[in-house]
């Protein structure tokens, strides 16, 4: 049975000094996401380490079915929340910036075992 996803969950890990991703709870949750993106990397021999990982308790962006983001683009997707295509950006966007991230053992924990399983061939 699926377990139920968390709602308000932002995940970002800092791969490198300028390679930081964002991963959240949307039509799935950022666990599988982030399997997902590291698979990829797997695929193309990039799957190293990552340096760090914090997390928001801030509702991920909430439009387009949106997976995972670079942190250097991320303001802009918060930008596009509530608009359609041809509509300019949303006047009041939340704002990255104010966002609080912290660190979270067991959310570390999970990103760890999921670097550790898929460079061991588990999935």
């Amino acid at each position: 049975m699926p377990r139920k996803k968390e709602e308000n969950k932002i995940v970002r890990i800092k791969f490198s000094e300028d390679w930081t991703m964002m991963f959240g709870n949307s039509y799935k949750p950022w666990e599988i996401q982030l399997e997902e993106y590291l698979f990829l990397l797997k695929e193309k021999k990039e799957l190293d380490t990552f340096e760090e990982v914090t997390v928001s308790d801030n509702k991920w962006v909430g439009w387009g079915g949106l997976k995972w983001c670079p942190e250097t683009n991320f303001q802009q997707q918060l930008n596009r929340e509530g608009c359609q295509s041809n509509e300019p950006d949303n006047p009041y966007p939340r704002l990255y910036a104010e966002m609080v991230f912290y660190e979270d053992s067991t959310v570390t924990n999970k990103v760890n075992k999921m670097f550790v399983n898929l460079k061991a061939n588990i999935y």
